[in-house]
């Protein structure tokens, strides 16, 4: 029975050995008849390789330069400066957001502009262009995210479009469960529907208003549009 196994475990080596060969010979027949194609081929791969890698250096390059230039508007914004922040200063020392989404905006820190770029003309109350970028922002972080939701519901409100607002600040509000102003979402929802004639789901935002959040500060501004039976 040893002897036998022994056999076995060369026929089954020599089996596997003439199996490797004939890929490796088809293979090679393979190459010869389609070199052309193989060269094609890895010449088509080595170039979207180049150009993914020369992308990838290009966005670093400008998410650097945005990031500069936004350096330059972030005191001007928290001034509350909006038309300098979205068109920068008369003497060029800085290009304001308008100009870095413009040239930067698939960028990371063009992103976080876009965000405050809309936030600008929301202040201005040009509600339009102030929607069109709270809807192309796409960057990255939950609270930039959530915050981009709560300004497409801060517009809609403004133009009177309160059902519509309050699935926004809904939206806001389900990003992440512990973010530190989703109350403050949920309360503004609670208000849009309010304003929306929307009576029952008044009702239902508030009572789990009331059971989520049992310590926020807009809790006591509910009873403006809900009293309980």
């Amino acid at each position: 029975m040893a002897k036998l196994g022994k056999t076995l475990t060369k026929s089954s080596k020599a089996s596997t050995e003439e199996t490797l060969m004939l890929y490796y010979y088809k293979a090679q027949e393979y190459f010869q008849k389609n070199k052309n194609r193989v060269y094609t081929a890895l010449t088509v791969l080595v170039v979207i390789i180049a150009v993914i890698f020369i992308y990838f250096r290009n966005q670093s390059a400008k998410n650097e330069t945005a990031a500069l230039e936004l350096s330059k508007v972030k005191q001007i914004y928290a001034m509350d400066n909006f038309p300098m922040a979205v068109n920068g200063d008369s003497l060029g020392t800085f290009k304001g957001l308008q100009y870095i989404v413009d040239n930067y905006g698939s960028t990371e820190s063009g992103e976080t502009a876009k965000l405050m770029l809309a936030n600008c003309y929301f202040n201005l109350r040009d509600f339009d262009k102030a929607e069109k970028y709270y809807r192309d922002f796409s960057g990255k972080g939950d609270m930039l995210k959530a915050a981009s939701y709560a300004g497409i519901a801060a517009v809609l409100e403004a133009k009177n479009n309160f059902k519509e607002a309050a699935n926004y600040y809904e939206k806001a509000s389900k990003v992440n469960k512990n973010l530190y102003n989703d109350d403050e979402y949920i309360y503004y929802q609670i208000r849009c529907l309010y304003f929306a004639n929307d009576g029952e789901s008044v009702k239902k935002a508030a009572k789990n208003f009331k059971s989520d959040y049992p310590k926020s500060k807009y809790l006591g501004q509910i009873a403006r549009f809900y009293q309980e039976d």
